[in-house]
């Protein structure tokens, strides 16, 4: 029994250092993984899905809980068992089984400790929780989607995002301690626990991928399932034998060498965007000087013009969209490009048609002149205080008298 348990062990370290290698994530200074792993699999993939009818694939792309990220999970615990498999037979490998098994527990938890220290350090600077754009905020309650409504709702408070942040930061942190490892385990995974269940109950495109960091959580904590036990539920005392580099390399130079080099490299990965833009909370970055909403108070068409005139706002995103909202509340949204110098913006629909609107806004009056001589409508709009919202202000009442 303790050697099939064994070797299903062997098994889940094989297939989680597989997809450390192999699942992609958005490192910065590391983009070369994701075109290794579409390199290797993707034709695969592909390959796999078109034989078997009831797999539906849309995009052969293998990113966040996509149909290719499922498909590809398959291939690497597949790929695992076959290589723990053949390695069962290779004897010079079995004799440094050990001390394999050691070295891929250590890759494991120093790239835990790089993507939890990267999302904390999202978190902790407003980058991954924003403040909502203004055109979420104009939508009704109803009409969003509970993983926009969650992402809204954490970006309104600052305070509770630095906390998140934190509370993945100082895990993250401990892991590059022998003598903290463990407990930082612990604590990201309860952390984790919470981040699985917030992305399934809200319906947030990040489930596979963090359910695999809770899997190597648990993962790394299995040696240490018995003596923790011991303590928390049986209250005995027990030492933890938490494996240290020194048991992998036994020079000392090589050993601070090689863990000088990772810690660097993850605290640079981590922090130095940050450091390098200057910019500590996302709430204060630069935005287009025509971002925001504006209400729709007037509208002209030529006779020979059929378009819509049923709009009610307009949005200028950050990430450059232009968004249309009618009366009836439905949005469309365009690719924006803005001339400044040409007063023009070039509008793109998901159709791939092209508009050319000539734009005029007046700092005095916050008013925002729009005309299309292709689509043969003009638009007079006036800028709304979105920021004035009640949900953005930082409001807070020690007692319900206050409110």
């Amino acid at each position: 029994m303790k050697k099939i348990a064994f070797i299903i062990y062997r098994v889940l370290l094989a297939f989680g250092l597989l997809g450390i290698l192999f699942i992609p994530f958005s490192f910065q200074y590391f983009t070369f993984q994701s075109k290794i792993t579409t390199f290797l699999f993707e034709k695969s993939i592909v390959f796999i899905t078109n034989q078997l009818s009831w797999i539906h694939i849309t995009n052969s792309e293998i990113s966040s809980d996509s149909t290719a990220l499922y498909v590809l999970l398959v291939l690497l615990f597949g790929s695992a068992i076959i290589i723990v498999s053949v390695t069962s037979f290779i004897k010079s490998i079995q004799t440094k089984e050990s001390l394999l098994i050691k070295s891929i527990q250590l890759i494991m938890t120093y790239y835990l400790s790089a993507v939890l220290l990267k999302y904390g350090c999202d978190k902790l600077f407003k980058v991954q929780f924003y403040m909502p754009e203004p055109n979420i905020l104009y939508t009704p309650l109803g009409m969003l989607e509970k993983d926009i409504l969650f992402w809204s709702t954490m970006g309104t408070s600052y305070s509770y995002s630095i906390f998140m942040g934190l509370m993945e930061i100082i895990p993250a942190l401990m892991l590059l301690h022998n003598k903290t490892r463990v407990l930082g385990l612990l604590l990201l995974s309860g952390v984790m626990t919470n981040v699985v269940f917030i992305n399934f109950s809200f319906d947030i495109s990040v489930k596979l991928y963090a359910t695999f960091l809770l899997f190597l959580c648990w993962l790394l904590l299995v040696p240490f399932w018995y003596k923790l036990m011991q303590f928390f539920i049986l209250n005995q005392s027990t030492v933890l034998c938490v494996f240290k580099g020194r048991e992998i390399l036994s020079s000392t130079t090589r050993r601070y060498g090689i863990k000088a080099i990772a810690i660097s490299y993850i605290l640079m990965e981590s922090f130095f965007p940050y450091l390098q833009n200057g910019c500590y909370n996302d709430d204060n970055s630069p935005r287009n000087p025509l971002h925001g909403s504006y209400e729709v108070t007037k509208i002209e068409k030529s006779l020979a013009s059929d378009a819509s005139i049923n709009l009610k706002r307009i949005f200028i995103h950050r990430q450059n969209y232009f968004i249309v909202q009618y009366a009836d509340d439905s949005m469309e949204d365009f690719s924006l490009e803005v001339h400044p110098l040409l007063h023009q913006f070039i509008l793109t629909n998901q159709n791939g048609e092209t508009h050319i609107v000539d734009y005029n806004y007046s700092e005095t009056s916050k008013i925002l002149e729009l005309k299309s001589v292709d689509l043969g409508i003009s638009i007079t709009s006036k800028s709304i205080p979105w920021r004035e919202l009640p949900l953005l202000k930082p409001l807070f009442h020690w007692t319900v008298d206050e409110i």
